[in-house]
């Protein structure tokens, strides 16, 4: 199948796994598959200009099988100490950038991650990027090549088709992240429609709004950045009409998926999400339907209260501060300087929660804990 083929292939997958995220290995295998690749580490992070990185989600796999226990070993053991995020902050946004011009000669000879981690994994021989996501966010993603290879292994078709991928890449983290933090995670586009936790748009091919959640409707009633005019979505701001009049256009009639931020007077921005899609994940009459809009505000998080959780899940009271931390949006990092404990007595009372709960993933325990009942504060 020729390449141009392949991405195709990739986009819509890619497409699928923004709604439903057990689509993202095929994905990932395709990716690897096209792109002759044995595998990719895809992650979501706040990078610190002094090295290190907050991660908020990462899919590490090989050739589409997901390997926790690589995902483990770093956390544990590489993540703080990690030399790649100050360096990738000095490069641009989209550029490849191979692990050998990313770290130099000295920092890979004396590096516990480079010759600890990365040589035994095949991430020596690694193209990096980044990319933008939110203000305080990015996106990196490192692309493992043939292990023990050379930089000049990697062929022009190859990276041709990496670049090709990488807005579509970006443009699938950046929606997980905003279900995520509207704990939407997982709905399909007809669940969306009855949550209030985030806006959603369905177009036709014309750029019509055919459905709109109430959500959506008060956004829209409101004015504030956008609106609906004849029952299209249009941009309110001036300097806002054009690109999300492109925006709208680009996913209705040219099947390709966009963002943008919609600035609000006295209020924290809008990010809006433009995704082409199948009429089939929706029934009659919205199966005309060939776009959806994703409308994202920043999410707070409810409070929630710690010793009402750890009677609630059984957890010990250390364990059920740190979940609660985590279901505000904190991370080890935070939740360590906050309580002025160590970041690994914070991630063992995050695994020994995990355990005792039968969960494998933060993200699992976030979503359970803020699934009980009758463990907020009153005001919530």
């Amino acid at each position: 199948m020729p390449i141009g083929d392949r991405v195709d292939e990739i986009v819509e997958l890619l497409r699928e796994a923004e709604l439903d995220e057990t689509k993202w290995p095929a994905a990932s295998a395709l990716i690897d598959d096209t792109c002759g690749l044995q595998g990719n580490d895809l992650l979501l992070a706040g990078l610190h200009p002094l090295g290190g990185m907050d991660i908020k989600l990462r899919w590490l796999l090989l050739r589409g099988e997901p390997r926790p226990d690589l995902k483990r070993d770093y956390a544990e053991n590489y993540a703080a100490i990690d030399e790649r995020p100050a360096a990738v902050l000095r490069e641009p946004f989209g550029k490849l950038v191979h692990t050998a011009s990313l770290l130099p000669d000295g920092v890979r000879r004396t590096s516990p991650t480079y010759n600890e981690y990365l040589v035994p994994n095949a991430g020596e021989n690694c193209l990096n990027v980044r990319m933008t996501a939110t203000r305080d966010l990015q996106v990196a993603w490192s692309l493992v090549g043939p292990g023990g290879g050379h930089a000049s292994d990697w062929r022009t078709d190859q990276i041709d088709a990496i670049r090709q991928l990488l807005p579509h890449v970006r443009q699938f983290v950046r929606v997980r992240h905003a279900l995520a933090d509207a704990r939407a995670d997982g709905m399909s586009t007809t669940a969306l429609l009855d949550t209030r936790r985030i806006g959603i748009l369905l177009l036709d091919r014309e750029g019509r709004i055919v459905e709109a959640n109430d959500h959506a409707r008060i956004l829209l009633a409101r004015g504030e950045g956008m609106s609906d005019r004849q029952g299209h979505l249009v941009g309110v701001p001036p300097a806002d009409i054009d690109r999300m009049a492109g925006l709208v256009d680009a996913a209705c009639r040219k099947r390709r998926g966009g963002s943008m931020p919609i600035a609000r007077p006295q209020r924290a921005p809008l990010v809006l999400y433009a995704t082409p899609t199948d009429p089939a994940e929706v029934p009659p009459p919205l199966d005309r339907c060939v776009a959806r809009i994703l409308l994202a505000e920043p999410f707070a998080a409810p409070a929630v209260n710690a010793e009402r959780l750890a009677a609630a899940l059984g957890l010990t009271p250390a364990q059920a501060r740190v979940a609660a931390a985590l279901a505000a949006g904190g991370t080890a990092a935070s939740i360590a300087a906050a309580t002025h404990r160590t970041q690994a007595a914070v991630r063992w009372n995050i695994r020994e929660a995990l355990t005792r709960l039968g969960l494998s993933r933060q993200l699992d325990l976030v979503r359970v804990v803020l699934s009980t009942p009758g463990i907020f504060n009153e005001r919530h």
